[in-house]
């Protein structure tokens, strides 16, 4: 006899029939967040090849703080003016992502 989410259980076959369960809900989950991602993905404000800084952060899920160490490890940015909106050229953060 063994102890389960509070519940005695009497045989093994009923754990691996729970974990059977949990382990199809997950896989559920997964399949269900890829298809959200995919649909996500084929937006049109997420395929801009110049973004902003708040862009970033919408689209990544990184804070301001973040992406400015990033600029000063080496992202390549572009400002046109002193005070000028910061753009970021999608392929150089997505290098720039992946080479860490």
């Amino acid at each position: 006899m063994y102890l389960y989410n509070g519940k005695f259980f009497k045989t093994m076959n009923t754990k691996i029939e729970i974990e059977r369960r949990v382990y199809s809900n997950l896989v559920k989950t997964v399949i269900l967040t890829k298809k959200l991602l995919m649909e996500l993905s084929n937006r049109p404000e997420f395929n801009k090849e110049w973004m902003t800084i708040s862009d970033v952060e919408v689209e990544f899920g990184m804070s301001r703080k973040i992406i400015d160490g990033f600029r000063k490890k080496g992202l390549k940015t572009n400002q046109t003016t002193r005070n000028g909106k910061i753009l970021i050229r999608r392929s150089e953060l997505e290098k720039f992502l992946t080479k860490k």
